[in-house]
């Protein structure tokens, strides 16, 4: 929950959220806004960033009353204090005149010159509740101090806002924050109590990808369970979900092949792919299944497997690669934004394809090697007890 109170504002930082955005947590003090002050001068330093601004709150000059043993002997609270002293300097209404369709206030105060000097402010006398007067510097102590002339709370904590604006839209903004991040916290460690986190863009790029994480393990869940109940195996569909690594691998060659920076519209793109390159492995897999089936070994079945099933599984995959390749090539401003994704989709596919032809009768035939191996080694420490007729 977020929270703004303001005053009179005697600061020009009256800006809009930019894509670097930081608050600074803590107790409102001198030494929480200098360091604000100091991360600002710190990201207007930085390269690639092209002016800095802080919600610093300065404060207005007022005074700050403390009253003596004195004043409370005589019965003299804080508030009646301050009332007086606000009727000395700002007046009080005495009454109000009417000339003509004007109503004028009389209000009793000080003379102007009396009320332009702290010297004066000492002299002024204090009524009592007895009636008696005494000098406001035998009864109080004051101090010039700062009031808050705007606070910012988020989750009832005082922030101070920090941001910056990037010199163009290529610069790396998360990539900037990350790096900014120790030297932020060495200078917030100078103050007990403060703390900071980014905000705006940085914040949701950190939100957004917990949630691509838990999506990726919901999804690989998904195919899971979608495979192993046809298969009716818990094997054989981790063997076809192992084209989606290398399928990952061929999207990140897919972007430095093309010079483009990955974003989450590329890890989208490695999402939708997931989904595609399994096809692969499924084709083989069950093509596999349907030789033993029929009789053969599982080596003899991998063998068949490989010739049998390279054209569908090729041209299955080049169409697809194909039908991407308008969009790859298409230069106008509305395809950019897409780009990212299709080149995740086309090269993981095409990646994927030609490890998998290899990768799943490998991966069946060196699954069940170990298999054997490690029956066998049973068998050797376990031998069976031979029945005696």
């Amino acid at each position: 929950m977020r929270a703004e109170v303001t005053g009179r504002r005697d600061s020009d930082d009256d800006k809009e959220a930019d894509p670097l955005e930081l608050e600074l947590r803590g107790p409102n003090s001198e030494k929480k806004n200098y360091i604000a002050q100091e991360i600002k001068e710190l990201l207007g330093e930085f390269e690639g960033i092209n002016g800095s601004w802080a919600k610093i709150n300065r404060g207005q000059d007022e005074l700050e009353f403390t009253l003596k043993t004195r004043a409370i002997e005589l019965g003299l609270t804080q508030q009646s204090l301050a009332w007086q002293v606000r009727q000395s300097f700002y007046g009080e209404e005495a009454q109000r005149i009417r000339r003509g369709t004007d109503e004028i206030k009389v209000m009793v105060r000080l003379p102007q010159k009396d009320r332009e000097s702290l010297h004066t402010l000492s002299k002024i006398k204090i009524r009592t509740p007895n009636g008696t007067e005494v000098p406001l510097s035998t009864i109080a102590e004051f101090k010039p101090t700062k009031s808050p002339t705007h606070v910012e709370r988020n989750d009832r904590a005082e922030v101070i806002r920090i941001g910056a604006a990037p010199a163009d839209e290529e610069v790396d903004i998360i990539g900037i924050a990350r790096e900014l991040t120790p030297q932020i916290q060495e200078k917030v460690n100078q103050e007990e109590g403060l703390s900071f986190q980014f905000t705006g863009y940085v914040a949701e790029h950190e939100e957004s990808k917990k949630r691509t994480k838990i999506g990726a393990i919901a999804l690989c869940f998904a195919l899971f369970t979608l495979l192993a109940i046809p298969f009716k195996s818990v094997m054989q569909p981790i063997y076809v979900l192992l084209a989606i690594p290398f399928g990952v691998i061929g999207a990140l060659l897919g972007h430095m092949i093309m010079g483009i920076n990955i974003s989450y519209l590329s890890i989208f793109g490695m999402l939708a792919l997931a989904g595609v390159v399994v096809n692969d492995s499924l084709v083989m897999v069950d093509y596999i299944n349907r030789k033993q089936a029929e009789g053969l070994s599982l080596r003899e079945a991998c063998m068949k497997a490989g010739p049998r099933r390279f054209r569908p599984i090729l041209l299955t995959s080049l169409t697809t690669f194909a039908g991407l390749v308008p969009l790859l090539m298409d230069q106008s401003l509305q395809a950019q934004f897409l780009i990212p994704m299709a080149v995740s989709l086309g090269y993981g596919v095409l990646f994927a394809t030609a490890i998998t032809l290899y990768l799943i009768p490998c991966s069946l035939i060196c699954a069940e090697d170990i298999g054997k191996l490690i029956r066998s080694s049973y068998s050797y420490i376990y031998p069976k007890k031979n029945s005696s007729s």
